[in-house]
C-alpha cells in the first residue's frame, strides 16, 4: 500500500491543545506522506486555545462529534448489541470509579458515530493519542468495525491507573510509548503485555528545522528560560525557590506558559523578592519560545510525581532545549533520563531538590562552555533519537504495515 492509499484517523481528547505540539507535528507529517488523515476530537472545538502557526492545515481535518447529537444517539441504538461487551467490560473494570466509568461510557457513545464515519470513509486504521479516552473510543471503534487501531502511551495515561488498559492495549494492533521507561511499566502492570512487543518511539522535534546554535549569549544578565504548563507536577515552585537563594548577581528568568498554578506562582515569585527578574510571560508559540531559547543560557525543566500520579513521559522543553544546544537541567523522573545523561547531555538532579537545582543552575553559570559542549552532545542525541521525520516515518511505516488492507480485513 502506498502513502497516497493511507486513510488514517487520529483521536485526541481536546484540539487545539497547545502543549500538544508533538501529536500535531505528527499529524502534519502524515499528511506531508501522503494520508488522508482525519483528526478527532472527543471534547468540543477548544475556543479558549491557540492553534499554532504550522499546525493551522489541521484545521480543515479536525472533527468533533456531538455526544448527545441525534445521529450519535441514532448510532448507539443501531448498535446497542455489539455495544454492550465494551460497555459490560467498563463496568467491570471500572465500577469502582463511577466518574471514570461514566466518562468512559459517554466515549464509547461518541466512538459508535465515529466508527460509522470511518466504516463509510473506508479507513484503514485508527490511532489514538493517549491510552486514556482515546483509546477507549480507537477500541470501541475496533469493537463495532474491525478496523486496526494503536495507542500510543506517554506518561500519567498509564501511570495513574491501569483499569481498562488490557483490553484497549491488548487488542492494539500496536502499543507505542515514548520511553524504555513506559515500555517496562506496561510490561509489569498490564497483564498480556510482553515488553518486546510494545514500539518505543520517542517524542519528537523537527531538530533539522532548528539551526545548530552557537554559545549562549555571556553578556548581559544570566538568563533562565523555563517552557510549559503551570502545573504542580512541573516543579516550577521549586525552581523559583532555587532562584531566590542563586548567588549569581545577575540572572533573570523567563516562564513562558500558563496553568492552574499560576496565580501560586506569581504569589510565591512576590513572597521570595524575585520582583521583576520574573517574568510570568504566558501561552507563547513556538516563533516567541525559539527567540527565548535562542537567548537562554540554561533550560530548567525540573519535573516531579505530582497529585494522582501525574508525572512526565519525556518534556518537550527538554527535547526541544537540547535541539537549540541549549544546556538543560532536569530530574530523575520516568523516562527523564533516557535523554538527559548526567554528564553527556545534560544535567540530572533528583526531583523535589532545590539544593541540587540551586548547584546545577551554579554550575553552568561557573563553566559555561563545559555547559554548552554538553548541550552540542545533547543535540546529537536528539539527532539520533527524537527527530520528527524519523520518528513520524517509524509510526506512519507501522500503520501501514498493520492497516485494514495490510490484514486482509475491510471495514464495514
Amino acid at each position: 500500500m502506498g502513502g497516497s492509499d493511507m486513510r488514517l484517523a487520529v483521536i485526541v481528547t481536546e484540539y487545539p491543545k497547545f502543549t500538544e505540539t508533538f501529536i500535531l507535528r505528527d499529524v502534519m507529517k502524515f499528511l506531508e506522506f501522503g494520508a488522508e488523515v482525519r483528526l478527532y476530537h472527543l471534547s468540543p472545538y477548544n475556543t479558549g486555545e491557540v492553534l499554532h502557526d504550522f499546525a493551522k492545515p489541521t484545521r480543515a481535518i479536525a472533527r468533533h462529534v456531538g455526544l448527545v447529537s441525534p445521529r450519535t444517539l441514532a448510532s448507539f441504538g443501531a448498535r446497542l448489541g455489539r455495544m454492550a461487551g465494551p460497555l459490560a467490560l467498563i463496568g467491570a473494570q471500572q465500577g469502582g470509579k463511577p466518574v471514570l466509568a461514566g466518562k468512559s461510557a459517554v466515549v464509547s457513545v461518541a466512538a459508535s458515530a465515529i466508527a460509522r464515519e470511518l466504516a463509510a470513509w473506508g479507513a484503514d486504521h485508527v490511532h489514538a493519542e493517549f491510552a486514556g479516552h482515546p483509546a477507549t473510543a480507537a477500541w470501541v471503534i475496533h469493537r463495532l468495525t474491525g478496523i486496526p487501531y494503536s495507542v500510543s502511551c506517554r506518561a500519567h495515561d498509564i501511570f495513574r491507573t491501569q483499569r481498562l488498559l488490557a483490553e484497549k492495549l491488548g487488542e492494539a494492533s500496536f502499543v507505542r510509548t515514548i520511553s524504555n521507561y513506559g515500555r517496562e511499566f506496561l510490561a509489569n502492570h498490564v497483564r498480556g503485555l510482553r515488553s518486546e512487543e510494545i514500539q518505543v518511539i520517542h517524542s519528537s522535534v523537527d531538530v533539522e528545522a532548528i539551526p545548530q546554535l552557537g554559545p549562549p549569549p555571556q553578556k548581559g544578565p544570566f538568563h533562565v528560560v523555563y517552557v510549559g504548563s503551570l502545573q504542580v507536577r512541573k516543579g516550577v515552585d521549586l525552581l523559583l525557590r532555587a532562584l531566590a537563594a542563586l548567588e549569581i548577581p545577575d540572572w533573570r528568568c523567563s516562564l513562558a506558559g500558563d496553568g492552574p498554578e499560576r496565580e501560586t506562582l506569581e504569589g510565591l515569585a512576590a513572597d521570595l523578592g524575585l520582583g521583576g527578574r520574573v517574568s510570568f510571560l504566558g501561552k507563547q508559540d513556538f516563533a516567541a519560545v525559539s527567540k527565548l531559547y535562542e537567548s537562554a543560557n540554561v533550560i530548567a525543566a525540573p519535573s516531579v510525581i505530582g497529585p494522582s500520579g501525574r508525572t512526565e513521559g519525556i518534556p518537550n522543553v527538554a527535547i526541544e532545549g537540547l535541539a537549540f544546544q541549549r544546556p538543560v537541567i532536569s530530574t530523575n523522573v520516568s523516562g527523564i533520563p533516557e535523554l538527559i545523561r548526567p554528564g553527556q547531555t545534560g544535567f540530572l538532579i533528583e526531583p523535589g531538590s532545590v539544593a541540587e537545582l540551586l548547584y546545577a543552575l551554579e554550575g553552568v553559570h561557573a563553566d559555561p562552555g563545559g555547559a554548552y559542549a554538553i548541550a552540542r552532545q545533547g543535540r546529537a542525541l536528539v539527532e539520533q533519537e527524537f527527530s520528527l521525520s524519523v520518528n513520524a516515518q517509524r509510526q506512519f511505516n507501522l500503520f501501514r504495515a498493520h492497516s485494514a488492507a495490510a490484514m486482509g480485513r475491510a471495514a464495514e
